[in-house]
């Protein structure tokens, strides 16, 4: 997920606190020490609990397919001074599913697509949501997911796994796709 960092016309650093809140990890801000829930784009905790980020645009694909669409993209390094393999998942060894969805939002209206769901499609999918028409297109080269809004609309949307959406959105459609 990518967030504005700026809050009330103020710009806050995060951090990774190593918290975590229902098997999702919290942020923190370095400015309040407030904890910030990712999947809810709000703090939890501290000074500023209550207060939201506002979700960015942001696409979960390959290097490659990326690289053909933005070759000026320039990259961060792995080499950064600290011990650690930047290539190794810390958290392969945790026994939950990773099962990937995504979350798509318009207001207070929401939804979640299983990439299960979406695989079973062979065509993009058009859906409404809030009053508000979108397709959702799933590539399977790269088993990733994009929104395209058919209409203009506050649209929010990410990718998590479909254990984590449930549990911080348990009143959520969850899209089945029809046999």
């Amino acid at each position: 997920m990518v967030y504005d960092p700026v809050i009330s016309g103020r710009r806050y650093d995060f951090g990774v606190s190593g918290l975590l809140y229902k098997r999702n990890l919290l942020l923190f801000d370095r400015q309040t020490g407030s904890l910030w829930s990712q999947l809810l784009s709000e703090a939890v905790t501290g000074p500023l609990a209550g207060a939201r980020l506002k979700v960015l645009p942001a696409e979960n694909t390959t290097w490659d397919a990326w690289r053909k669409k933005h070759p000026e993209t320039r990259v961060l390094w792995f080499v950064t001074g600290h011990k650690r393999d930047y290539k190794q998942d810390p958290y392969a060894d945790h026994p939950f599913p990773r099962k990937p969805a995504l979350l798509v939002a318009i207001g207070e209206a929401t939804r979640i697509y299983p990439y299960s769901e979406l695989k079973k499609l062979r065509a993009p999918l058009r859906d409404e949501i809030g009053g508000h028409r979108l397709t959702i297109v799933y590539d399977r080269k790269t088993n990733s997911a994009r929104v395209e809004s058919e209409t203009p609309s506050p649209l929010t949307h990410f990718v998590a796994y479909l254990d984590d959406l449930k549990a911080f959105f348990p009143q959520t459609e969850i899209f089945k796709a029809a046999r």
